[in-house]
């Protein structure tokens, strides 16, 4: 089996980030209750880090620093929203 290029690995990872992340959260939801990180700061921060990317992965080549930082923050990201207990 081979590993996917930066490219394909980038689309694997955005398509993952976009099923496992509820960005659909309602504010209410998100900002009730004891906060442990501000979830929607880092729904927001991912939300455009993923859209830039959705945006421009078709015309440029992400590397493989550019995918170690979005899967950390993503990872950063589902870590608050674990604590927050939103999912």
């Amino acid at each position: 089996m081979t590993k996917p290029n930066c490219h394909d690995a980038m689309l694997l990872m955005l398509h993952e980030i976009r099923t496992k992340i509820p960005f659909d959260l309602p504010e209410t939801t998100i900002c009730g209750g004891d906060c442990r990180g501000c979830s929607k700061k880092m729904l927001e921060l991912l939300d455009t880090e993923v859209g830039y990317w959705e945006s421009v992965i078709e015309w440029q080549q992400p590397s493989l620093a550019d995918l170690k930082n979005l899967q950390q923050l993503a990872q950063r990201t589902f870590k608050i929203l674990q604590r927050n207990k939103l999912v």
